[in-house]
């Protein structure tokens, strides 16, 4: 890594940190270089303006979200793999709910700027599909999942459900019903429901 990509990352990690203690909407470019203690010229010589480096912190924390995920390949059969897929949902809701706030502000965001260079955030999800479907696959093998008719369909419609789920309760607080029940039993009753439907 060159010293020009050490300093970039580390604007970038600066950045991630402010987007998630704050919020999208309330961290400024004059903000992050007073956080990262360089210059405001340095993070435009890296980012040609604030939606870029918006995204590619995005992108940064996908990769640290994958990191997560790809540590469900761990089980003894496919079904344990995608109960542990789905389980990482709720771990990372437990560990820091600001990430699911990230998100949806990143939604909002992504549609409030229209054109915005998302093929790399794209690409990246794609690799979340990725290892789904092979623990899925292994499952049908060992006899441990069942036979889905559109398992693609399955898959985006559980995985959409859950992240919207989990950004909704981000935002717990809004009204009385929000703290009803325990944010953590719906995300895990959500699990539970997509378990049973893919369990052998």
């Amino acid at each position: 890594m060159t010293m020009k990509d050490a300093k970039k990352n580390y604007v970038i990690d600066g950045a991630c940190e402010l987007f998630l203690k704050r919020s999208i909407p309330a961290v400024t470019i004059k903000d992050i270089a007073t956080h990262t203690g360089v210059g405001e010229a340095t993070v435009y010589r890296y980012f040609s303006g604030r939606s870029e480096l918006i995204v590619a912190c995005a992108i940064k924390l996908q990769e640290q979200v994958e990191a997560e995920f790809s540590g469900a390949v761990f089980a003894k059969n496919g079904y344990g793999k995608l109960r542990k897929f789905y389980g990482v949902y709720l771990y990372l809701f437990k560990k820091d709910p600001a990430l699911y706030r990230f998100l949806n502000e990143f939604d909002a965001f992504c549609i409030n700027e229209g054109t915005l260079n998302l093929e790399q955030y794209a690409d990246n999800l794609d690799r979340f599909k990725v290892l789904f479907l092979s623990a899925y696959k292994e499952g049908l093998k060992d006899g441990s999942v069942r036979r889905k008719k559109d398992i693609n369909l399955f898959y985006y419609t559980t995985t959409h459900s859950i992240l919207s789920l989990c950004k909704k309760l981000a935002f717990a607080g809004i009204t009385r019903q929000d703290g009803a029940i325990d944010s953590s039993l719906e995300i895990e009753t959500l699990n539970k429901l997509f378990l049973l439907s893919l369990k052998a």
